[in-house]
């Protein structure tokens, strides 16, 4: 099968059939997104992890409450930056060199924890 007939097979999963995604599968989706190529090459969005069930919850709510956020094992988030900076554009240089600190799974309470709120509020 071509890659053109791969894409042409693609579809949004309406229903989860409760299997949990292995964490292999997970890491290749996000190394195919931080490849995946943007028109200004900086990847103008962080993608989020989302494994706890209570943000889940907390996100179905925005979500028009659609089942699949919470009955996934993973959901991704894809939150786009609203400006470019000069510290944006060094931290995407920092990245393409193989730091791949950027990616955060949520689990337990769901706190995405002081060192990832201090570079949140750094950026904002």
């Amino acid at each position: 099968m071509s890659f053109l007939d791969k894409l042409n097979e693609r579809y949004a999963t309406k229903a989860m059939n409760g299997e949990i995604v292995p964490q292999e599968k997970i890491d290749n989706i996000l190394e195919a997104v931080r490849l995946a190529p943007t028109s200004s090459g900086l990847q103008p969005f962080e993608v989020f992890v989302v494994t706890n069930d209570e943000t889940k919850a907390s996100i179905k709510e925005i979500a028009w409450n659609q089942s699949q956020v919470t009955a996934c094992s993973h959901l991704l988030v894809f939150a786009a930056w609203d400006n470019y900076t000069e510290d944006r554009r060094s931290l995407s240089q920092v990245e393409d060199e193989g730091d791949t600190g950027s990616r955060e799974t949520f689990e337990g309470d769901g706190d995405m924890g002081s060192s990832r709120n201090e570079a949140v509020n750094q950026f904002s």
